[in-house]
């Protein structure tokens, strides 16, 4: 009996390891649309983003404008998008008289704090805008936070973020409060669905996209050029990442499209890396175009259908240089889109109410510090694949 115990455990384990074909194995049919693009010259040449709301403070006879909401004048022109921006800002000594520096260890980091700015992501980001807006003759939400990231870490819980001064507090909860609104707009503009998951439970969902946008420097991967990889995350760890499938790991609320998940044709396996997650679709996108100079590998996603492992490949010396120490880094996934994958966001050890798909996007370096070329491509190839990832998801604008 025992014997048998242990053959059926052993059969468990192996069906849930993570195969290389696990993606293709469960995702070949899925149905993968390249949203096409628009004339938009044609069919809104004065379509603009404009700034709907800001969070701003005056300093001797100065206003500085610490947070800001961008957007479409008009509700009906928004795009099922809202992209934030969290470590981009400039702002840091122009406003050294009201914000301190964060500290990077003691009461507020006793693990250490992060205070470097993720490059050019801003201003990525606002391409990625002006893209969407060219290529379909809609406007994504763009929310930013200008501070510098010495002076205010949006991506975190309050204490770490703002570590007690008042007006980085009020900065911390405009930024988020921002994200809450445009979520809340998209909802008015594109509505909501409600799907039913594995054991009977009921999940309301918002029909859009919420996009967290990071860099990071990857140098434990390469010590001279960083990793080439663009990283999705989705709250599941390198670990989580090996079951197979994805849907296998839990059947309730996990990851960070809880709702997606459970709409009819779809799950987490395919949403996360299959051949229409964003990871292949922008894998693809790039290849298409010959790729970048430099790193043929640059801009490549994980997960994705052709790198559905961040484990896998943390643990190859032919793509991190310190292999086999682990200490090469996968970004699952922060506060941001843990806590705006739901629309009660404040309090987040009780999250609640409906749902929207978030994923955290962190770009590497070879595409940050690229030309402006390389920005343009990526915008543009960028827009293409979360525009029809969405319509895949939920159906034409």
């Amino acid at each position: 009996m025992k014997l048998q115990i242990l053959l059926f455990i052993a059969n468990i384990f192996i069906g849930n390891a993570l195969n290389a074909s696990c993606p293709q194995a469960y995702c070949d049919n899925d149905n993968i649309n390249t949203e096409p693009v628009v004339n938009s010259s044609l069919l809104c040449p004065n379509l603009i983003p404009e700034t709907l709301a800001t969070f701003q403070y005056l300093h001797n006879g100065t206003n500085y404008t610490l947070i800001e909401l961008r957007g479409p004048s008009d509700p009906l022109d928004a795009a099922d998008l809202v992209i934030a921006v969290p470590h981009g800002g400039d702002l840091r000594d122009a406003v050294d008289d009201f914000i301190d520096d964060r500290i990077t260890n003691g009461l507020y980091c006793p693990s250490g704090c992060k205070t470097s700015k993720d490059s050019y992501t801003k201003e990525i980001s606002e391409l990625l805008q002006t893209k969407i807006i060219s290529n379909y003759c809609k406007v994504p939400y763009l929310i930013i936070n200008h501070l510098h990231r010495s002076k205010l870490d949006a991506n975190r819980e309050v204490g770490e973020a703002a570590q007690g001064n008042t007006i980085a507090q009020e900065a911390w909860a405009a930024f988020h409060t921002f994200i809450n609104e445009a979520q809340l707009e998209v909802a008015d503009r594109y509505g909501r669905s409600t799907v039913t998951s594995s054991t009977g439970s009921k999940k309301t969902g918002i029909h859009g996209l919420f996009l967290d946008m990071h860099g990071y420097a990857g140098l434990d991967w390469d010590p001279i050029d960083g990793a080439p990889f663009i990283q999705w995350g989705y709250r599941f760890s390198s670990t989580s990442l090996e079951y197979c499938p994805l849907d296998s790991r839990s059947a309730y609320s996990i990851g960070t499209m809880t709702h997606g998940r459970w709409i009819d044709g779809h799950s987490y396996e395919c949403l996360v890396r299959g051949p229409g997650s964003l990871g292949s679709r922008v894998t693809n996108l790039i290849s298409s175009t010959g790729g970048f100079t430099g790193n043929g590998l640059c801009g490549h996603g994980t997960p994705s259908d052709l790198h559905p492992s961040p484990e896998t490949l943390r643990n190859d010396p032919a793509f991190c240089a310190t292999s086999p120490n682990e200490s090469c880094h996968y970004y699952s996934g922060g506060f941001d889109v843990n806590v705006h994958e739901r629309m009660n966001w404040q309090d987040e050890d009780s999250l609640s109410g409906d749902f929207m798909n978030a994923v955290q996007a962190e770009l590497p370096r070879c595409i940050r510090f690229g030309t402006d070329e390389v920005h343009e491509t990526l915008a543009d190839k960028l827009s293409i694949a979360l525009m029809s990832f969405c319509r895949d998801l939920y159906g034409p604008l």
